[in-house]
């Protein structure tokens, strides 16, 4: 009875000291590059793309993306477009905001992995929130910007040739941009990558802009009350 309880004992220690040996034998890098992304901080948040207009130029921003489990070969999305990763330290990407993207998400995702389109989840893939502000990068050169929400107008005056900075939420339909000045106006639209329209010179312009995004626009006028609608 006793050899039969020492037999027992050794196949239980003998079966411990394997599990052991098999769990110490994981490979902490090869757990690591297993694991799936996280995203701790996006600096910064704000950005844009490379802006060249016909009286500006700004260079895209310059993202950095903390977190852990980016693997050696992360793909970095902003939305549908991807960007080049100037630098991959581990825990840090370098990229730049790259050209023809719009307000939606930042992801990163690993080697095989892929985010469902327009949402921060996926397969080995994790996104956060990133915003395209055309503005923000001129350091409000024009003074704050002003909101003209839809379906509403405003009566703005210029003193002297002055240029005055807008933003409007389209969320229902299409709407269009309607001025109505005493004095001739130069009106900048812009896309939702950054992508500038100018309409120089005109009288009274109404410029039709898309549903469902935030659209920024600059105008200048003369001496002279402007009603602007949307």
């Amino acid at each position: 009875m006793k050899k039969l309880y020492f037999s027992v004992f050794q196949v239980i220690a003998f079966a411990s000291l394997f599990q052991c040996q098999a769990k110490s034998s994981v490979d902490p890098l090869l757990a690591a590059l297993a694991s799936p992304p996280s995203i701790f901080t996006v600096t910064p948040q704000i950005g844009t793309p490379t802006q060249n207009n016909l009286n500006a130029v700004y260079p895209a921003t310059e993202v950095v993306i903390k977190g852990e489990n980016f693997g050696l070969d992360a793909v970095v999305r902003f939305n549908e477009t991807q960007a080049t990763i100037s630098a991959n330290l581990g825990t840090e990407l370098y990229v730049s905001v790259p050209d023809g993207t719009y307000s939606g998400v930042v992801t990163v995702s690993k080697s095989g992995g892929s985010c469902l389109p327009g949402l921060k989840t996926g397969t080995n893939c994790i996104g956060t929130d990133f915003f395209i502000d055309c503005y923000a990068v001129t350091n409000k050169q024009y003074g704050d910007e002003i909101e003209i929400k839809q379906g509403q107008s405003q009566n703005i005056s210029f003193d002297g040739i002055q240029t005055k900075a807008f933003r409007s939420n389209v969320i229902t339909g299409g709407a269009s941009i309607t001025i109505g000045c005493d004095s001739i106006v130069t009106l900048r639209v812009f896309s939702r990558s950054c992508q500038a329209t100018d309409y120089v010179l005109q009288k009274d312009p109404t410029v039709a802009i898309p549903a469902n995004i935030s659209t920024q626009f600059y105008l200048t006028a003369g001496s002279a009350t402007c009603g602007i609608s949307i």
